[in-house]
């Protein structure tokens, strides 16, 4: 009985709570909840999980649901592309695939005149780089890679999408 429990806490330590189930989304946040959607991808796992506005939403093989509240942020998956993209309301991290994978992009956010972020990013296998901004506004951002660039607007309203297909790198 002892190596048993053992055995389990030792499974435990090790990530194996972990594996796709509602049980595995208990207590997390939005950021860990991203980061396991995107772990289970990477793995292969049969798990749905996509973003609205309000959460992240994940559906399991054996039919289970279970979700993660947002709360005061909004989370936009933003793909760049030069010559192949997607239309995208939702975003599907389970499914959704962009041109450029593991790349790294200059982006900037701006409300009006104000610089609201100014980072470098790396779009991951899917292709895409998250951004999480505040609710309920209008911004304009500004991804650069190498010498292209694409400039336009975003917002992050309760019926605002998600998945952000449309920011097709150029010469400038």
């Amino acid at each position: 009985m002892r190596k048993t429990l053992a055995f389990l806490g030792v499974a435990l330590a090790l990530g194996l709570a972990q594996a796709p189930s509602p049980e595995a989304l208990k207590g997390l946040g939005p950021e860990e909840a991203l980061a396991l959607a995107k772990r289970w991808r990477e793995e292969g796992q049969r798990v749905v999980s996509y973003v609205t506005p309000k959460a992240f939403f994940f559906e399991f093989p054996d039919g289970r649901k279970a979700q993660v509240a947002l709360k005061d942020r909004f989370l936009l998956a933003i793909a760049p592309y030069v010559s192949r993209t997607h239309p995208c309301q939702v975003h599907y991290f389970s499914s959704c695939t962009g041109e450029l994978q593991e790349e790294v992009f200059e982006v900037r956010v701006l409300e009006g005149e104000k610089e609201v972020l100014k980072t470098q990013v790396r779009s991951g296998k899917d292709g895409f780089f998250e951004l999480w901004l505040p609710r309920n506004r209008r911004y304009t951002l500004e991804i650069r890679w190498g010498n292209l660039a694409a400039t336009g607007s975003v917002a992050t309203f309760s019926q605002s999408p998600t998945c952000l297909t449309g920011f097709r790198l150029a010469s400038r």
